[in-house]
């Protein structure tokens, strides 16, 4: 071979070696790489100190906000006589949030835990008229949620004291009637509440209706004598723990206090997939009994003793999830709040100040019945639901309570509240149209978390709800005899954090930086070696004409 013939083979080999070099760094050796080393430095355990702390606690780096959006009433006295309600936004209220697990117990590829969450008040990040000291209009949720409590408890029973039959319920209500529309008693109270902030959220009121209601109970139970009716057929009446002493709250009880769940995840160090994925939740691995029912999504499904997956305790908390996250599977999370897991579907890929993230969000199924595996979060939906003639299906037609877009807690709150997207997104429309001041907007008011898919973090993240009580005519209540029905909102949250600063730096510096130096580094290989390639081809081919 001369020397033209041995350049020649030489050039063509090294630039094949060039090209397959830089192709199998790029799809061969460097995704193995990365994900080696993903895996280590994702490791769930206290030898890996840097992720341990952050996951012990995960505020003390990244600020967590709590934003309370109310929805402040402008016509209270036209509502009672029968106007549209009129609300308007007051807010944020935004509370910083400090989350610590306590008690931390590691047994092979499980870690148990319990949740220890504060709250306090950050005037810098709430809006400029918002303080500790700013008053606000809402529905008054102990008087709407006793009416409604007092009517599924004894709206069936009926009495007769000599003036015709009339309900137990009626009978009550017209007593609890008497006493809080008393001008200047002890008990006197309102349709609708003006208080503070803190005192809605965390601190507690005291609605009169609500120390009334203690008094009654406690006289059916010790001194019957002093009630005007019989009350042996009348169920036995349970006063929640949260409201047992006389005052009401929506989150009492949850600030600055370890009180907040206990937990069992798991590490992952067996099965990267079930990577920080909740086991048990207060001790149980399905929700309890008592918070859903059972329906199934299909007649025959039921008939064959099928339960609903409404007690299914799935995914993980939302702020971290399995690594390596693919865009066309949904991703679960359970939220205590919501007493239920919900699955977020992807929607687009995001740039998170040069960090591709995939974005997902609830979509409209998660919360509607026209999905028929949402039939078990209707309450009581076995008494009204029928099953569709000929067809494989249920017919919810009779059951008007099922509002899509609503979420009713009574079975887990043991309180009438009903939850929604803010602003009732995804609602029924006559549920907005109940309103003056709903202005759905789905980048406002969704929830939606963007994750990097290499490692499953969520770099940005906000689970938005909205506190609604039902408001429902009542002749045997003065305050309810002329109100439009409705569910009421109260105020929506928007708990969230957002990944920036020296953290997304960080990250970046571990995920983009080394994925843009093979980028550069394969290319050129790739390059070179092609153009090595071509320019002795030409070269050949120039020689072989002459």
């Amino acid at each position: 071979m001369n020397l033209a013939g041995l350049f020649k083979t030489v050039g063509v080999v090294f630039g094949g070696i060039l090209v397959a070099g830089g192709i199998g760094l790029k799809w061969g050796i460097f995704p193995i790489v990365v994900e080696n080393m993903i895996l280590e430095q994702i490791k769930l355990s206290p030898d890996n100190t840097e992720i341990w702390d952050t996951w012990i606690e995960p505020t003390a780096q990244l600020p967590v906000y709590m934003k309370f959006t109310f929805l402040n009433v402008t016509n209270p006295e036209e509502i009672k006589d029968g106007e549209k309600p009129i609300v308007n936004e007051v807010g944020p209220f935004a509370y910083r949030e400090v989350r610590r697990k306590d008690g931390v117990t590691i047994m092979d590829d499980s870690i148990s835990y319990g949740s220890y969450i504060s709250y306090e008040l950050d005037e810098n990040e709430s809006c400029p008229s918002c303080t500790e000291d700013t008053m606000i209009t809402v529905i008054n949720p102990a008087l709407a949620g006793i009416v409604t409590l007092i009517e599924d408890l004894a709206g069936d029973i009926e009495i007769d004291l000599g003036y015709g039959p009339q309900t137990v319920a009626s009978l009550i209500l017209s007593i609890i009637d008497a006493a809080i529309t008393e001008r200047h008693g002890e008990y006197e109270d309102d349709l609708f509440t003006t208080e503070t902030a803190n005192k809605l959220i965390f601190e507690g009121y005291e609605p009169g209706v609500l120390k009334f209601v203690l008094y009654l109970v406690n006289a059916i139970e010790e001194t019957p004598e002093e009630i005007l009716f019989p009350v042996e057929d009348l169920p036995p009446i349970e006063i929640p723990d949260i409201i047992a002493d006389g005052k009401f709250a929506f989150f009492k009880g949850k600030n600055g206090t370890a009180d907040n769940g206990w937990y069992k995840i798991n590490s992952g160090i067996y099965d990267i997939s079930k990577y920080q994925k909740i086991q048990e939740y207060n001790g149980l691995d399905r929700l309890p009994e008592s918070w859903w029912g059972t329906l199934a999504s299909t007649p025959s499904a039921n008939r064959s003793g099928v339960t609903g997956y409404c007690h299914e305790l799935v995914g993980t908390d939302g702020t971290q999830y399995p690594p390596f996250v693919s865009m066309d599977n949904d991703i679960w999370l359970f939220s205590s709040d919501l007493c239920r897991s919900i699955y977020l579907s992807f929607y687009e890929e995001h740039d998170m100040d040069g960090i591709n993230t995939y974005q997902f969000r609830v979509k409209k199924e998660v919360l509607s019945f026209d999905n028929p595996d949402n039939a078990c979060f209707c309450p009581n939906v076995e008494e009204c639901v029928e099953v569709t003639e000929d067809k494989e299906e249920w017919d919810f037609s009779n059951c008007t309570h099922c509002k899509n877009g609503m979420l009713n807690l009574m079975g887990c709150q043991g309180a009438p509240v009903i939850i929604s997207l803010p602003h009732f997104l995804d609602a029924d429309q006559d549920v907005v149209d109940a309103i003056q001041g709903m202005n759905p907007n789905p980048d406002l008011h969704t929830t939606f978390l963007n994750i990097e898919p290499l490692t499953g973090v969520s770099l940005d993240a906000h689970k938005r709800i909205q506190v609604n009580v039902p408001l429902k005519q009542n002749d045997a209540m003065t305050l309810l005899k002329n109100v439009r029905e409705a569910i009421f909102p109260v105020v929506w949250v928007d708990e969230g954090a957002t990944l920036d600063g020296e953290n997304l730096d960080k990250l970046k510096a571990q995920l983009v930086t080394p994925f843009k130096a093979v980028d550069i580094g394969v290319g050129f290989m790739i390059g070179l070696g092609a153009i090595i390639i071509i320019v002795i081809s030409l070269i050949s081919l120039l020689c072989g004409k002459k």
